[in-house]
């Protein structure tokens, strides 16, 4: 009988590990699809200031950004950047300095063993409880399992 629990309990275990897995997988496919899809389904002119501004802000994710300063940073007032940024990529330039900061938190998450805190810290979250919260909103799970 306890040989019995014990494999169950390692079966368990085994298979949560691939459940686990299988979200981060599943995770990246969706990740690799979007960046296929947002670049074959546009037109071949893309505003070449929006690809600069998200180049630097990539780089400074840390930075708590205003959208008057993505403006400023792409010679375009914060809503014209706002309208060039909903017809390019179909989010605000707020939506998507939050897409580029999970982004970045889902390789950290994947590729260090720092604290989740750390991470927060690393891409402009003062609290880990909120990106945890706004991790959710946008990978789906927490980023304790998405570590696994």
């Amino acid at each position: 009988l306890h040989r019995v629990d014990r494999r169950q309990r390692q079966m368990c275990i085994r298979d949560r590990c691939r459940v686990d897995d299988s979200v981060a997988i599943k995770h990246h496919w969706v990740e690799l699809i979007h960046h296929y899809v947002l670049r074959f389904a546009q037109p071949h002119q893309v505003d070449d200031r929006l690809w600069r501004l998200w180049q630097m802000i990539d780089r400074k994710l840390e930075y708590p950004w205003s959208l008057a300063e993505l403006g400023e940073l792409a010679c375009v007032s914060g809503e014209h950047l706002r309208r060039l940024c909903k017809k390019a990529l179909g989010r605000s330039p707020m939506q998507q300095l939050t897409f580029l900061r999970m982004q970045k938190a889902s390789q950290l998450l994947l590729e260090t063993d720092e604290k989740i805190e750390t991470i927060a810290r690393m891409i402009g979250y003062k609290n880990a409880f909120h990106f945890s919260n706004v991790f959710v909103d946008w990978v789906g799970i927490r980023p304790s399992e998405f570590r696994g």
